[in-house]
């Protein structure tokens, strides 16, 4: 019994040293730093500019987007701070000054649109798959897997009648708790992947009825907004917004989250 549980202990320190970090050191690092001080002393197209080059460098992070979306805020570029702020929330969807600034730019676009009213199941969903992302959810199911398995695995190896009952029911609850974390998780990706949100760049743009500009004009949209694209034809893009409507608009006019 002693072996089994060493043995399993051994295998969760040996995943968790495997799990890759986000940490950037090295150059990255010193154009964080360079960045950061640019911002501090107000030289805010400087840190915009070298805030860019960590992600052109193709590195990211919850803090790299956080303070770009502050910058674009305070130079007053509210389409690029919202989708930087979108972008940092991706990463780290809890972080309540993220989302606070996020509000306050989404004061100051022009469209105001209400979100359709789902069922409170619905809602309640969406809130907890938004609560984690993609990453976490899917790590939440692997470690409870694992946990479940090795409740069966001492199950097996124990004759004593209450653990087993005990081990049983924490067994059961376990797998119940890896699957829902992995539908979570499929859930978070298909909604950053499948039908992925984007914000409006142009400063306004006529949505319409079919992929092309003779399509009938159906309503207006101004920089700043929050769509969702759920289909692309050519360089079309159809667009569903949070009230429902949905509508074609050029996909040269939006940029992904």
């Amino acid at each position: 019994m002693n072996r089994i549980i060493i043995s399993f202990i051994s295998f969760i320190l040996f995943l968790f040293a495997f799990i890759p970090s986000r940490a950037n050191t090295g150059e990255p690092e010193l154009l964080f730093q360079k960045a950061n001080q640019l911002y501090l002393a107000g030289d805010l197209p400087a840190a915009r500019e070298e805030y860019l080059k960590i992600l052109d460098a193709g590195l990211e992070s919850a803090e790299v987007y956080y303070n770009l979306g502050n910058t674009c805020y305070k130079m007053g570029i509210i389409p690029s701070a919202i989708l930087y702020y979108e972008k940092s929330l991706v990463l780290n969807p809890r972080d309540e000054d993220t989302q606070f600034n996020l509000s306050l730019a989404n004061e100051l676009i022009v469209d105001k649109i209400e979100p359709l009213n789902r069922f409170f199941i619905n809602r309640w969903i969406g809130s907890l798959t938004n609560l984690l992302g993609t990453d976490s959810w899917a790590l939440i199911s692997l470690i409870t897997f694992i946990l479940a398995l090795a409740s069966f695995v001492i199950i097996y190896g124990t004759r004593r009648l209450a653990i087993k009952k005990a081990l049983l029911l924490c067994a059961i609850l376990l797998s119940l708790m890896s699957v829902s974390s992995l539908l979570l998780a499929h859930k978070s990706h298909r909604a950053l992947n499948v039908t992925p949100s984007a914000i409006v760049f142009a400063p306004s743009i006529t949505a319409k009825s079919s992929p092309d500009n003779s399509g009938t004009d159906l309503f207006v949209l101004h920089e700043g907004t929050k769509v969702r694209i759920t289909d692309q034809v050519g360089n079309w893009v159809r667009i569903r917004l949070a009230d429902g409507n949905q509508a074609w608009i050029p996909a040269d006019s939006v940029e992904k989250i």
